[in-house]
C-alpha cells in the first residue's frame, strides 16, 4: 500500500483540484460574467495547486521517491490536460471539439478534443513508466545503494 501512496495522493488531489476548478470558474466566474478576471482566477488556481503540493510533500517527507513522484504526477496532471479532461468528466459535460484556451500549452498536443485526449494518454503513460522505474523495476541486481547503508527503507 505504501507504494501506492504517491499515486493515490496525486489522484485525489487532482480530483479535488478539478472539482474546485468547476465550482470556482464555472459556477462563480462564468455564471456572474466575471471572465475578465481570469488572470486573478488563474493566480488563485496556481496557489491552490501549490497548497496541495505542499501538504502532500509534508505528509510524505520521510520518503524521497514518494515526494518526487507525487510532485511530478500532480504538476504533470494539472498542466498536461488531465485536469482539463477531469473538468468535463466530473461536470458531466462533453469535451468541446475545440479548446482554444489550451493553444499556448506546450504539454498539450493540439487544442482539440482529440489532441487533449492524446496528450493525457501520453502523459499518463509517461507517469506510469516513471512509477515502474521508481517502484517496480529494481535494476536486476537487487543490491542496495552503497550511499544508504543504514538499513532504512527507500
Amino acid at each position: 500500500m505504501t507504494k501506492l501512496r504517491p499515486l493515490l495522493a496525486a489522484a485525489v488531489a487532482l480530483v479535488f483540484y478539478g472539482v474546485t476548478d468547476i465550482l470556482v470558474w464555472q459556477r462563480i466566474f462564468e455564471a456572474n460574467q466575471m471572465v475578465g478576471f481570469a488572470n486573478n482566477y488563474h493566480t488563485g488556481w496556481i496557489v491552490s495547486l501549490v497548497g496541495y503540493a505542499t501538504v502532500g510533500v509534508i505528509l510524505m517527507l520521510d520518503r524521497w521517491k514518494d515526494c518526487v513522484y507525487f510532485l511530478l504526477a500532480l504538476f504533470i496532471g494539472a498542466f498536461s490536460g488531465l485536469e482539463d479532461l477531469l473538468y468535463y468528466v466530473l461536470d458531466g459535460k462533453p469535451i468541446p471539439a475545440s479548446l482554444p484556451w489550451l493553444a499556448g500549452n506546450p504539454m498539450i498536443y493540439a487544442n482539440s478534443r482529440a489532441g487533449l485526449i492524446a496528450s493525457v494518454v501520453f502523459w499518463i503513460a509517461a507517469l506510469l513508466a516513471l512509477y515502474v522505474a521508481l517502484y517496480v523495476w529494481h535494476g536486476g541486481s537487487g543490491r542496495r545503494s552503497p550511499v544508504r547503508s543504514s538499513g532504512a527503507k527507500y
